[in-house]
């Protein structure tokens, strides 16, 4: 449901949460929240890009994207090919010039 009248409190946003750029001319109201939108996008059908505070955090997150990621499967492995290995000792440092 869109609505053109609605009261804005001192802590609502001005600006369309889903373009970010218009001005907020209407409210769209659905499962409990109020997304505050300018007319083009409300009537559109364009959601929010940010939840303002969900239960996973500021920026939306649900639980699958809180478990998958680069990492998901333990500790950080080592690529398929991590090149020569390092010189053992290392060498030593010449005075005045980097090592290479």
């Amino acid at each position: 449901m869109i609505a053109t009248d609605f009261k804005v409190t001192r802590t609502d946003v001005v600006t369309c949460e889903a373009c970010w750029r218009e001005p907020v001319e209407a409210a769209r109201v659905r499962h409990g929240a109020r997304d505050l939108l300018c007319l083009s996008c409300a009537e559109a059908g364009y959601p929010a890009r940010v939840e303002q505070f969900p239960p996973l955090g500021v920026y939306g997150l649900t639980a699958a994207k809180v478990t998958m990621g680069k990492h998901a499967g333990g500790p950080p492995q080592l690529p398929p090919n991590p090149g020569p290995a390092l010189p053992s000792p290392p060498p030593t440092p010449t005075p005045g010039r980097p090592p290479v």
